[in-house]
């Protein structure tokens, strides 16, 4: 009697919510076994690490406990997600984004790789920027076709949709605002910078898909997918959709993108904080909806839509405040950022900074939700900031770079591995394409977070 095989289960990540359960659990554990200390400052703005006499453990029950106080104590960072996820709901619903985008690559198509390639994966980029989430997997059939059309390799399609709405979002200037307020810097401070930096590292991630196109285009042998089988598909080329950039479509779009300065203005230069963004996002929310000639029923929906969509993320910032109020009643929290921080000590604050990045660059692999490890970790990573001397705003920069561009190759991020699947990239041939670039892009981000650090960027 034949038997069958038994298929291998492939590892997979246990759901985010017993993840972030179990760490609340192990932190309580370790409540139990770690040393009890504080820093305690000494001097005028010089804090050093004090062990204490006894340890303080806090319970499982306890810990169970604190995520009432852990949702309750994030309410400043839970209203702005709601609020921006009901804004941007109503934005995509118009789908004006999707057709001005649409439009210009309509308009392009005629002009070779070397001028459509470029500035699709710039458009990708400002919208990964801008408007990021694992919903922009929907807009890699349109690298896809574009690929396609110039009778290029999956990888292309792959790379100026996937590649470019990531590059976008490692380097946000806007997403960035949960980190910065768990660091307590100002909100979209340091946004003139983060601007700047998500052009050139869009421009390095646009120049080397270009120059790997054209090799491509010259010679089909040099594709990084081994072999021509993808030019079976290329017979199957549809057509790109005329879409005419209508003027209301402009409208919308310029003022999605001209909300962010005014809200920033006010927030920084008035010095109105946080509320300044819901007070500027919800009316024009409002507006946008009613250019597009949505009645209100219908931007009442999306509005709700898009709040319902950030009910898990805020449940799991609140926990993972939870799991920072276990740590910090059971005088744990200080003591991890301070052993943490010690191999960092004797490297200055430029290549401390850099050693921050890379730790959470390691640990995204197991928590690949940025609000969730931006929760989880940005309370150990300020005190660590704080003991090596290194600006605030220079810690969230490091943050963001670590949280970011490694999900390029993440195996357990969904938007990665169903791009891939959608573009029919091969996770292996992906990963051996992109690991140059990623190693230039994290260089080159390694290199400006040194200089941050060493001139006391503040972002303000």
């Amino acid at each position: 009697m034949a038997t069958k095989a038994k298929e291998k289960k492939k590892f997979q990540l246990p759901h985010l919510l017993f993840l972030l359960l179990g760490l609340l659990i192990v932190m309580s554990l370790l409540t139990y076994v770690l040393p009890a200390g504080q820093f305690v400052e000494v001097s005028e703005g010089v804090k050093e690490y004090m062990p204490l006499e006894s340890r303080t453990p806090v319970s499982i029950w306890q810990a169970l406990l604190y995520i009432y106080d852990g949702i309750a104590n994030s309410s400043p960072i839970l209203a702005l997600l709601l609020v921006i996820g009901g804004c941007v709901e109503v934005v995509l619903a118009t789908k004006a984004l999707d057709r001005v985008i649409d439009g210009l690559i309509y308009k392009l198509r005629d002009k070779g790789s070397a001028v459509l390639l470029p500035v699709m994966f710039f458009l990708m980029a400002l919208l990964g920027g801008f408007g990021g989430s694992d919903a922009l997997i929907a807009v890699i059939p349109i690298g896809v076709l574009v690929a396609k059309k110039l009778r290029l390799d999956p990888i292309v399609g792959a790379g100026v949709s996937f590649l470019g709405t990531m590059v976008g979002f490692s380097t946000t200037p806007t997403g960035i605002y949960i980190a910065q307020g768990l660091m307590g810097v100002p909100l979209y401070s340091g946004f003139g910078f983060r601007m700047l930096n998500l052009v050139m590292c869009a421009a390095i991630g646009a120049t080397y898909l270009t120059i790997y196109a054209k090799r491509v285009e010259k010679n089909p042998m040099k594709s990084a997918m081994g072999d021509l089988a993808w030019q079976a598909d290329l017979n199957d080329v549809g057509e790109l959709k005329e879409a005419r950039l209508s003027a209301q479509d402009l409208i919308i779009t310029v003022l999605f993108f001209v909300q962010f300065p005014v809200a920033i203005a006010l927030n920084l230069g008035l010095g109105l904080g946080m509320a300044a963004l819901p007070a500027v996002m919800i009316p024009m929310a409002i507006v946008i909806g009613y250019i597009n000639r949505m009645n209100a029923n219908e931007i009442g929906n999306s509005f709700a839509k898009g709040v319902a969509s950030m009910g898990f993320i805020c449940f799991i910032i609140g926990l993972a405040g939870a799991i920072s109020l276990v740590m910090k009643s059971g005088n744990i929290l200080d003591t991890i950022a301070y052993y943490a921080s010690l191999p960092l000590q004797n490297l200055g604050a430029g290549f401390a900074s850099i050693g921050i990045s890379i730790v959470v660059a390691l640990l995204n692999f197991f928590i690949p939700s940025a609000s969730a490890k931006a929760a989880a970790l940005v309370p150990i990573v300020k005190p660590m900031a704080e003991t090596l001397g290194i600006p605030l705003q220079v810690a969230t920069q490091a943050f963001q770079i670590g949280d970011g561009f490694c999900n390029l190759i993440s195996p357990f991020l969904g938007w990665t591995m169903g791009g891939l699947a959608i573009a029919k990239v091969p996770y292996q041939k992906w990963v051996k394409w992109v690991l140059p670039l990623l190693i230039i892009l994290l260089v080159f981000e390694y290199v400006v977070l040194f200089i941050l650090s060493s001139i006391g960027w503040t972002g303000v």
